[in-house]
């Protein structure tokens, strides 16, 4: 049985009241003998809030036959008293999607569904007048059952989908710590050999040939500003921005390589979680890095689509296009989409297309 809220427990709770019509009956008329609905009473009160109060502690055995105890007491009033002492029909519109945990397709639903037929073929045999209203409040406590019934398997679905969601961003940031790595070895590793052995030979030759010992001097300095700069947009990288925030920073890049850009409906990636939208970010950044180092372009035209199930991302240029969608400058774009469990499509003609649909739902 899964643990209830205090707002739920309150409202179980309340149930309790509808206890006092089975109660002020003992002072009306009825249909058969005091002492027979005493004891039906008593045995419908225990079972009742032994419902109520105490369905964590039972097995589904014992609170199935407490179900059944209680639909008999709910057709013994409707026989004695009058058939509005159904309203008791209620609590298992809520109960049994949400203490019992059962389905539609379940022996205690059909058992509900039995004893309110059982329970207007009674009416209609000792009070005819009461079908009518009966049947109407019967068909809203159906409603309300099935209501309960989808709401249940909705919360089910989301907390399955936010735990699937965890478990998929988990995965993302062990991907993206791996890329750095990987980044930062290739990266770094050469540098430092290259730095070293030139760092050796400018030692060597500082006294011998000054001028040689000079320009290997010179090499070092220009290969420690180049791989600065690479460190620094590898630590970029690192930085969680927004998609939007990622386009406006990429206006400027674009700019400067004088290249016209223009994105549509930016705005629409905020439908997706801040983990998603840093992979998309970098997506688009590496689409826009093979543009300016590959296509020769003028023009770069951006778009998010949103649809039902999910977003597309649609980068376009002018350029010279792509011979093969497996190239080399494309492989870290597709690694990146898998981890969304999203597609990549590229079309070349008149430039490149590039499409990159990543799927909605529950997990954004």
């Amino acid at each position: 049985m899964e643990s209830r809220s205090w707002g739920a427990r309150i409202g179980e709770l309340s149930t309790l009241i509808y206890l006092i019509f089975p109660i002020l009956a003992i002072f009306v008329d009825k249909r058969g003998n005091l002492f027979t609905y005493l004891i039906v009473c008593t045995i419908f009160i225990i079972s009742y809030v032994t419902m109520i109060l105490f369905y964590k502690y039972l097995s589904n055995s014992i609170l199935y036959s407490l179900l059944v105890i209680h639909y008999l007491g709910i057709f013994y009033f409707v026989y004695s008293v009058n058939p509005m002492n159904s309203l008791f029909f209620f609590y298992s519109a809520f109960a049994l999607p949400f203490i019992f945990n059962v389905r539609v397709v379940s022996k205690e639903f059909i058992t509900f569904l039995i004893a309110m037929i059982s329970c207007l073929i009674l009416t209609y045999i000792f009070n005819p007048t009461f079908v009518v209203p009966l049947s109407a409040f019967y068909l809203v406590i159906l409603i309300v059952a099935i209501g309960n019934f989808k709401n249940r398997d909705e919360r089910i679905m989301k907390a399955k989908l936010d735990e699937k969601n965890k478990y998929i961003n988990v995965l993302i940031a062990q991907q993206e710590r791996n890329r750095i790595s990987q980044d930062l070895h290739d990266t770094l590793g050469h540098v430092f050999a290259s730095l070293t052995l030139k760092s050796e030979l400018a030692v060597k030759l500082i006294d011998t040939y000054p001028e040689k010992a000079k320009n290997e001097m010179q090499a070092i300095n220009q290969l420690s500003t180049e791989t600065l700069n690479k460190v620094r947009l590898i630590i970029d990288d690192l930085k969680i921005q927004s998609f939007e925030d990622e386009i406006s920073s990429l206006e400027n890049l674009l700019q400067n390589a004088n290249l016209q850009f223009k994105f549509n409906n930016k705005s629409a990636a905020k439908s997706l979680n801040p983990a998603k939208q840093s992979i998309l970010s970098m997506i688009f950044r590496e689409a826009i890095n093979n543009v300016i180092k590959h296509a020769h372009a003028t023009e770069v035209k951006g778009e998010l689509e949103v649809h039902e199930h999910q977003i597309i991302l649609k980068i376009k240029d002018n350029g010279v296009g792509i011979e093969n969608e497996n190239a080399s400058n494309l492989k870290s774009i597709k690694k990146r989409v898998d981890y969304l469990n999203g597609k990549l499509i590229v079309q070349s003609n008149n430039g490149t297309l590039i499409i990159v649909e990543i799927p909605r739902g529950d997990l954004l």
